[in-house]
Order: C-alpha cells, then structure tokens, then sequence
C-alpha cells in the first residue's frame, strides 16, 4: 500500500518537533543521551528550514530572479524530507543499488551497500538526502517501517504533516495542489 508524507505549509510553524522526533526514532537511546540538541538534528533524516526568497519585486507580481517553482515566502518554515517519488532519481543515480523502491511505495536505503560516492544526493530535486554527520553514509526518510504512523508525524502537533495510505488520494492532493499553483 502506498503511503507518503504530505505537506500543508500554512500549518508549519517551524518548531523542529518532527526533526527531533525523527532523530530520536533513528539514534540508539545511550547515543542520544550524548548528544546536544544541534547534533540531536544532524541525525534527523528531515529537515525544517525558512524560505529565503521574496515572492515579488513589482506590482505585477513577478517572481524575483532565482525564484524556484515552489514559492516559499521568506521567513516561513517547510520541512524538507523524501517524497519517495514515483519514478525517483535517486534510485537511478544509485550505481550500487543500495537504494531501492519498495512495496509500499517507500525508497528505502541499505547501508551495507552503499559505496558513498553521493550520487543520489545530487540526483534528488528536493534537498532531501543529507550525509550523517560522520560521512560514513546517507541520511533519508524511510517513512519509519518498524511504525504504523512515522515518528515526524506523530510529533507534529499543528497538523502540518499527514501521513496518506491511498495513492488515489495522493493523486488527489497533488492534484489539487497544482490546481492552486503550488
């Protein structure tokens, strides 16, 4: 069954609740007790970060130079983490097959063996696979296969994330989405 993360930005506040979470779900206890808060969220596999761009430089509402597709406003959060893509550029540039579809939709990495050459890094459009902090290997979402509900959702209070199962209803969202420009 596919399941996937999805997005609502007008949610996020920006409170890092699901990097800690999502950190806490992947560390073993007697490594996170270590650990200070900044390095807690090295080993997140998502991020939240705060867009950096002006959405207009005129009155005709132009995008300002540099301006990619998805029009985040300055200042405002978004969690950066893997849409397991249908068709995920990842899992091509991968020359060691260490990362693999799933059944359920997921992209899933096997670090065993992974060469470390970082291909999958450059070949994600979103961001969204990170080097541990010991460069020893990658760091990305794996939706939290030994949970019902993954850990990054579950700590999001404001509702900013939401875990969908049906891939009819991810077409749906996307759907809508574009609808409204985003």
């Amino acid at each position: 069954m596919l399941k996937r993360i999805l997005i609502n930005l007008d949610k996020c506040i920006g409170c890092r609740s699901c990097e800690i979470a999502c950190a806490t779900e992947h560390t073993p206890p007697q490594d996170l007790a270590l650990l200070s808060p900044k390095e807690r969220r090295q080993l997140a596999r998502m991020r939240v970060r705060c867009g950096l761009i002006e959405l207009a430089n005129d009155q005709e509402g132009k995008p300002v130079f540099g301006q990619v597709k998805t029009k985040i406003p300055k200042g405002k959060a978004y969690p950066i983490h893997c849409r397991h893509c249908d068709e995920p550029k990842c899992v091509e540039a991968c020359m060691s097959g260490a990362l693999a579809k799933a059944d359920d939709g997921a992209v899933r990495h096997d670090g065993i063996g992974c060469v470390r050459c970082w291909m999958c890094i450059m070949a994600c459009p979103y961001g969204a696979i990170l080097i541990d902090p010991k460069g020893k290997s990658i760091l990305k979402c794996d939706l939290c296969p030994s949970r019902e509900t993954p850990a990054c959702v579950e700590a999001c209070k404001t509702g900013a994330l939401v875990l969908v199962f049906d891939a009819d209803r991810v077409a749906n969202v996307r759907a809508d989405a574009t609808a409204e420009g985003g």
